[in-house]
């Protein structure tokens, strides 16, 4: 997936912006990702909180919010395992 910015959020935080916008079902993304080991934390319908050792908010149009990570590295890698189990 090609990303148009990883950028500070907060101290420990990053957000990733995909390069391409998409549209993401948040519900179908839930699926996928209970079946590929990630933790569903919420799903209200305009975000899905993931886990997998850092917590991962997922927006429908593919930004993302990952917490606690303390480089852009990090950041980047995690969301592209992210984007890779949805597929993308």
């Amino acid at each position: 997936m090609d990303l148009l910015a990883i950028k500070p959020c907060k101290a420990d935080a990053f957000e990733v912006i995909p390069k391409e916008e998409l549209r993401l079902d948040l519900d179908r993304c839930e699926r996928m990702l209970k079946g590929k080991g990630y933790e569903i934390v919420s799903n209200p319908g305009v975000m899905l909180v993931v886990r997998r050792g850092v917590e991962m908010t997922l927006y429908p149009r593919g930004r993302v919010l990952l917490h606690p990570v303390e480089s852009k590295e990090l950041a980047e890698a995690l969301a592209q395992e992210l984007f890779t189990a949805l597929e993308l």
